[in-house]
């Protein structure tokens, strides 16, 4: 039932006017058209940036090989759809992994995650956090043989075959947490929290260093063809730059980002968050603190992967530079088995003083109620921006204006695509994907505060860049994408004139305004 909520939910937003076909996002469009190029035959890291690592390619590229016969737009389409059913395939694997405790701890941890907002914004387009969460939770589903984890029970007694059905799970287990490193290099740290209970648990060496080979394994493989083609790009694209530049303070407030984790966002801005926090976060201790301190039973392998995930990757979402409400994601699965298991223990402690029946109506009544209230604000929230995306019409325009197979440069790929007018049958187009991600990529992640020598690399990309391109579409003001200087922007108004799709003038000196170029 969980699952078909889940999956209602996120098939709705897709529904929406302009969200199928249209634009919704920057990153997508990135994205896929990484996957695009990558399977056009472009090496990623040595001839464009790309600043996630390769495993962002690899998930999609059955949708953009399908692109060349479909079209880009369509696409896109195919891999926002392919997000809605992997996003509802989280909440199943949740329901597996905790079955064994009860049909309601599984209940509420499915229930929590298929209604919860981050999870749903998410899940909105082809963004990577429904993909690394599936990859987690696989591992985890396979590492995990209800509350103990596979290859920690006691040699005595124990049969061949469960042995090496242990090994394999590990294996496995291992395997899929090293791909979800190459989808996003936040799976590290759930690898190495379950690492960190398998080896207490188990007090061996083995079952650890099984789980590490696969998921070198898992890692190794996908990374390896682009680091020995473009070794040095790789580590700079996806590694140092994303490193510095989130490690140079906060653009968004701690409380901002508690409250979206808490799902606070589908409330007024006028709502009074931090009282509404600080509340929750005393529920929450409360119910980790009666199912953990003074029970008669220890904590679980389970219940210590589930209360440290939880802990660790909020922490961790605290600390980058930037934050956006998908990212909040990841934390979703860790949050709702935290709080399903501690719940799970509080009402065996109530079954155990013979307040079986009572224990089942509340937690039932509670649970029902929750979700109620979320799927209620979830609705208002979405039918206030109930609107057809001005991207849509946009590209539109565009597949109108750009003829077919014309190469084109843009600062947003996401209308490139949804126009299908992203890949070029030109010789010579230029490959440029990302204009944010190829500012802090050659900058070494200093874009913000990048000097004129930090910059002139990545003048140099743009001056050839736009001698070789047809048509330039700016969606935006440039800013903070291209390092425009007095050369480079006399060189464009040089050989290019405006044609249409032409937004509002520019403050900046030396920028042009947003619009749709033609070479002269």
């Amino acid at each position: 039932m969980c699952a078909v909520v889940a999956f209602v939910l996120r098939a709705y937003q897709l529904a929406r006017p302009g969200y199928l076909l249209g634009v919704t996002e920057y990153d997508d469009g990135v994205m896929f058209g990484d996957a695009l190029q990558f399977v056009s035959g472009v090496i990623p890291y040595r001839d464009f940036a790309v600043v996630q690592p390769p495993g962002s390619m690899l998930v999609v590229a059955p949708a953009a090989l399908l692109a060349k016969v479909t079209g880009t737009a369509w696409g896109l389409a195919l891999a926002r759809i392919l997000t809605v059913c992997v996003d509802t395939a989280n909440v199943i694997l949740l329901g597996v992994l905790v079955r064994h405790r009860g049909a309601l701890t599984a209940g509420i941890a499915c229930g929590l995650y298929a209604v919860y907002p981050d999870a749903l914004t998410a899940a909105h387009t082809f963004l990577l956090e429904p993909w690394l969460n599936l990859c987690c939770l696989t591992g985890a589903v396979l590492v995990f043989d209800g509350d103990r984890m596979a290859g920690t029970a006691r040699r005595e007694g124990r049969r061949k075959e469960h042995a090496t059905a242990d090994t394999r799970r590990l294996a496995l287990g291992g395997v899929a947490f090293g791909f979800a490193v190459t989808v996003k290099i936040w799976a590290l740290l759930p690898l190495g929290l379950i690492a960190l209970v398998l080896a207490v648990t188990a007090r061996r060496a083995r079952p650890v260093a099984v789980l590490a080979g696969g998921a070198v394994l898992g890692l190794g493989v996908p990374v390896l063809p682009f680091a020995v083609l473009a070794p040095g790009g790789l580590v700079r694209d996806a590694v140092t730059s994303q490193l510095v530049r989130n490690a140079s303070g906060s653009a968004v407030s701690l409380t901002s980002r508690l409250a979206d984790m808490a799902g606070l966002r589908l409330l007024s801005p006028r709502f009074p968050q931090p009282p509404v926090l600080i509340i929750i976060g005393i529920a929450l201790a409360g119910l980790c603190a009666g199912a953990y301190l003074g029970g008669a039973r220890r904590p679980t392998a389970l219940d210590a992967y589930a209360l440290l995930g939880a802990v660790a990757v909020t922490a961790m979402l605290l600390w980058p530079r930037l934050y956006y409400s998908h990212y909040g994601a990841f934390d979703g699965p860790f949050l709702a088995l935290a709080i399903a298991l501690s719940a799970d223990r509080v009402a065996a402690d109530r079954v155990a003083a013979g307040r079986l029946a009572a224990r089942r109506a509340a937690a039932g009544s509670a649970a029902a109620a929750v979700a109620a209230i979320l799927l209620l604000a979830m609705g208002i929230s979405q039918l206030k921006t109930e609107s057809t995306e001005q991207g849509s019409q946009l590209s539109a325009a565009a597949d109108r204006l750009i003829p077919a197979g014309a190469c084109v440069v843009t600062d947003d790929s996401a209308y490139t695509v949804a126009a299908d007018r992203f890949s070029s049958s030109a010789a010579g187009c230029p490959p440029m994907v990302d204009a944010f991600g190829t500012l802090f990529a050659l900058t070494g992640g200093h874009q913000r505060g990048a000097t004129a020598a930090m910059l002139r690399p990545v003048v140099a990309v743009w001056q050839t860049t736009l001698a070789r391109a047809r048509y330039v579409w700016f969606t935006s003001d440039t800013i903070g994408q291209i390092p425009w200087n007095g050369e480079l922007y006399d060189y464009f108004t040089g050989h290019f004139r405006l044609i249409g799709l032409a937004g509002q003038p520019t403050a900046w000196r030396y920028v042009p305004r947003p619009g749709l170029y033609v070479r002269t």
